[in-house]
């Protein structure tokens, strides 16, 4: 599709809010950052523009073309089918459990977990999550904090509760409740091990699975020794 907007002759060329060189927006590609709206990455400095201040994201959209609507429109109609679940005993390690009810999430997190190198298993709630967690013991969990059935920060507080999944490693994420209060109120009453705010990008997302997958290892050795 860029390669035929760039024959007709249309652009959309905006300065990048990281560092502020022009770059097509149109010719761009869309990111792959943990949002449910993804944004064009920069030609010049490869950053996108997920974590940019409301203003510019405001400013990009009101002056966009039409057809860069139209990009929009269709990056979001894409139709994701997620792999089935492997059986337990075939599942790659390390696992990670995704567990979300957003479609543009849960393609991009398992897009990413596929170039890292990880197993993953999907689930669309937290009732779900709860069950594949208990069958496949994952080494982590990278849950949405509020999704239907059960929340993430519920599924977790259980699954902590649970001496067989105690030790598993639970990240919740969130693109709403981001204020200190929530993220304490995370660790205290829901024990997570950590608590993020989306947007998330690859960088981040993978230096956070790093973390939690040694200490799991650490503390896995630990408790065999």
């Amino acid at each position: 599709m860029n390669s035929d907007l760039q024959l007709q002759g249309q652009s959309y060329v905006v300065p990048c809010s990281s560092c502020q060189a022009p770059f097509d927006a149109l010719a761009g590609a869309w990111c792959g950052c943990l949002t449910s709206k993804r944004t064009i990455v920069c030609s010049a400095c490869r950053n996108c523009f997920c974590k940019a201040p409301a203003a510019y994201k405001e400013s990009f959209w009101e002056k966009a073309p039409q057809a860069m609507w139209d990009r929009a429109m269709a990056d979001r109609r894409a139709i994701f089918g997620p792999p089935p679940n492997p059986p337990p005993a075939f599942a790659r390690r390390p696992l990670v459990l995704v567990v979300d009810d957003e479609t543009d999430i849960q393609r991009a997190t398992l897009l990413a977990l596929e170039e890292f190198g990880y197993g993953a298993v999907l689930a669309r709630d937290g009732l779900e999550g709860l069950q594949l967690a208990e069958r496949y013991r994952p080494d982590v969990v990278l849950t949405d904090a509020f999704m239907p059935k059960m929340d993430g920060r519920e599924m977790c507080r259980r699954l902590k509760m649970n001496p067989a999944t105690a030790r598993i490693k639970i990240v919740i994420m969130t693109a709403v409740y981001t204020a200190a209060r929530y993220r304490s109120e995370a660790f205290r009453e829901f024990q997570a091990d950590d608590y993020l705010a989306k947007p998330l990008d690859l960088k981040d997302l993978r230096a956070v699975l790093q973390r939690m997958i040694g200490n799991a290892a650490m503390e896995s050795r630990d408790s065999s020794g």
